[in-house]
């Protein structure tokens, strides 16, 4: 029975393999592109410290409303939203905020948005800017909107805080 078991390993790993490779050799691969979806101004509050917690230095920003733009959709950012952040021993700061959309029609819709934020090494050249990169999720209703739900979502975020409240500028794209 050993023996059996030991063949049978040997013809499952030798299949995999060929199965591997000849799907290897007759791969093509298709370079992702991005469809500009989404720009996002939200206007945020004072932060609101927590204190170091294991994860890091912790802090809540309250979202206060904002609006928001797209190729097919406009509309305003409901008061009530948060962005909870940690920043890292290492300098990294991680977003993850979550706050809904309602557009002119009336139809609410979740945003849940993460993002990180590397700044640029101490030693780097004066002008680099940090990496600033998000992943979002949508939730919409069945209908209109639905294409919110059916797709991955990629990032990018400004900060202006010498604007009185402050502005936070999102831009969402679909990857294709």
């Amino acid at each position: 029975m050993k023996h059996a078991c030991t063949a049978a390993r040997l013809f499952f790993i030798a299949g995999s393999t060929i199965c591997m490779t000849a799907f290897a050799e007759n791969e093509s691969f298709e370079t992702p592109a991005l469809e500009h979806v989404l720009t996002v101004r939200a206007d945020i509050d004072a932060p609101i410290v927590m204190g170091r917690t294991p994860q890091g230095q912790r802090r809540v920003i309250p979202i206060a409303g904002g609006t928001f733009e797209g190729p097919s959709m406009k509309g305003t950012i409901m008061p009530g939203g948060e962005d909870w952040q940690a920043i890292r021993v290492d300098g990294v700061t991680l977003l993850d905020a979550r706050y809904a959309l309602r557009t002119d029609d009336g139809t609410i819709i979740r945003v849940h948005n993460r993002v990180l934020i590397d700044p640029p090494a101490q030693n780097a050249a004066a002008g680099t800017k940090p990496y600033v990169r998000s992943s979002v999720e949508f939730e919409a209703p069945v209908g209109k909107y639905d294409w919110l739900n059916k797709g991955i979502f990629v990032g990018t975020l400004t900060a202006d805080t010498t604007r009185k409240p402050p502005l936070v500028t999102l831009r969402f794209f679909k990857v294709r």
